[in-house]
């Protein structure tokens, strides 16, 4: 997520639940699709109310919808504030 936040960076996070209120460009935090040990901290871009599309703000270093594809709200633990 550089260059928003740095890889030793902590940020705080509300959990967040299906039902409440996203907005576009919001960061969240989200279990991976493939690897469910592993979170993904991205930008919320898209929502479409059935699939969020999540990218990085460094696009060249970033692993996010534009490899994994549109995500599950249910993927969601919640929202950097």
């Amino acid at each position: 997520m550089q260059p928003s936040l740095n890889p030793d960076d902590r940020v705080l996070v509300k959990r967040w639940s299906p039902g409440q209120l996203l907005r576009l460009d919001q960061i969240v935090v989200a279990w991976h699709p493939q690897r469910s040990e592993l979170r993904l901290i991205k930008r919320l871009k898209r929502w479409d109310g059935n699939r969020l599309w999540l990218e990085g703000d460094n696009p060249s270093e970033s692993t996010d919808s534009r490899q994994l594809g549109w995500l599950s709200p249910d993927r969601v633990i919640g929202v950097v504030v």
